[in-house]
């Protein structure tokens, strides 16, 4: 597996407007709103990405205030899960898709911390 990689961290929130102005206030960039995923991307001065989505049942277990998960972009997540797979590593879910946008798995380190393959699905 090559890694392209570490692009974007995310978190949740429990109210994504109250999230947006907090995280422009602060001081960063809104790069991207998609209202009707619940999800926002700010974007720091080095072009570091954070990533706001809204609570909600979809992400299980995880709730606002009490995780980051950091992404590994990859070119090809069906290889990458495959391989991460043959190596023991045990994944939360099946592969998400965001059409056009994004394709996503979710796994776990030894910690329990939250890592996501993600493999982007648009040119830049």
């Amino acid at each position: 597996m090559h890694v392209k990689g570490i692009h974007l961290a995310w978190i949740l929130a429990s109210d994504i407007t109250r999230a947006k102005k907090f995280y422009s206030d602060i001081g960063l960039t809104l790069a991207d709103d998609a209202g009707e995923y619940k999800w926002l991307e700010f974007k720091g001065e080095d072009g570091s990405l954070l990533g706001v989505g809204e609570q909600c049942d979809s992400f299980g277990q995880m709730k606002a205030g009490s995780n980051a998960v950091v992404t590994i972009t990859v070119d090809d997540i069906v290889a990458a899960k495959a391989e991460l797979e043959s190596k023991g590593v045990q994944f939360i879910g099946d592969i998400q898709e965001v059409p056009g946008h994004v394709k996503m798995a979710l796994f776990a380190d030894p910690d329990g911390n939250l890592l996501q393959l993600v493999q982007k699905l648009f040119c830049c």
